[in-house]
C-alpha cells in the first residue's frame, strides 16, 4: 500500500512540473509574439519601391547556333607519359601541350648547375685517388728496391757466412792436422823455434 501511494504521489508531482513548464513556454511564447507586434507597429510606413529600370531589344529573326556544354576529360588517340630520368629544377618547357614531339626532342630544361657540381666533385674525387694510387705505386717501387737491396745483404751474408764455415772446416783440419804433436809436446818446439827464426 504504500508503495502505491509513493508512486501516485510521484505522479502528481511530475504532472505538476509538466503543467509548469507548460505555463512558462505559453508566456514566453507571448511576450515574443508581443515584442514583435510592438516593433511592427512602431515602424513608419514606408514609400513604395521606384521601379526597376528594364531594356528593351528589337527581335529579328536570325540562326542562332546552338551551344551545349559538358564536363569531361580529353583523351587522345596517343598518349605519352613523360617520365624524368633525373631530378632537377625546370628552367623551362621546350614543347607546346598538345603538339606532336618526337623520340629524342628536347622536352625540358633542367638546371645543370647542380649536376655540374655533382661533375665537378667526382672529378676531384677522382684526382685525389689517382694521387692516392702513384704514391702506392711510389711506395711499392720504393720496397721493391729495398727488398732487393735485403737481398743483395742476404746474398752478401751467406758469402761470408761460407766462407767463415770453409775457415772453420779449415781450422778444424788444422788442429786435427797438428793434435798428434800437440799430445807429444812437439808443436811447443815447432812453434818456439819459429818464433826465434823470425826474433832473428
Amino acid at each position: 500500500m504504500e508503495f502505491v501511494t509513493i508512486l501516485r504521489s510521484t505522479q502528481n508531482i511530475l504532472r505538476r512540473q509538466k503543467l509548469i513548464t507548460s505555463l512558462a513556454i505559453c508566456v514566453v511564447a507571448l511576450g515574443v509574439i508581443a515584442i514583435v507586434v510592438i516593433s511592427r507597429s512602431g515602424k513608419q510606413a514606408q514609400a513604395a519601391p521606384t521601379p526597376v529600370e528594364v531594356e528593351v531589344v528589337q527581335v529579328k529573326q536570325d540562326n542562332v547556333p546552338l551551344y551545349r556544354e559538358w564536363v569531361a576529360t580529353t583523351d587522345g588517340m596517343v598518349n605519352a607519359e613523360i617520365k624524368s630520368q633525373v631530378t632537377g629544377y625546370l628552367l623551362r618547357q621546350d614543347y607546346k601541350e598538345g603538339t606532336l614531339v618526337r623520340k629524342g626532342q628536347l622536352l625540358f630544361e633542367i638546371d645543370p648547375r647542380p649536376f655540374q657540381a655533382a661533375l665537378d666533385q667526382a672529378k676531384g674525387q677522382l684526382a685525389q685517388f689517382e694521387g692516392q694510387f702513384q704514391q702506392a705505386q711510389s711506395q711499392v717501387t720504393q720496397a721493391e728496391a729495398q727488398v732487393a737491396q735485403a737481398t743483395s745483404n742476404v746474398s752478401q751474408a751467406q758469402a761470408q757466412l761460407s766462407a767463415a764455415q770453409s775457415n772453420e772446416v779449415k781450422a778444424q783440419l788444422d788442429v786435427n792436422k797438428y793434435a798428434p804433436l800437440a799430445a807429444q809436446k812437439a808443436l811447443e818446439l815447432l812453434v818456439r823455434g819459429t818464433s826465434r827464426c823470425f826474433a832473428r
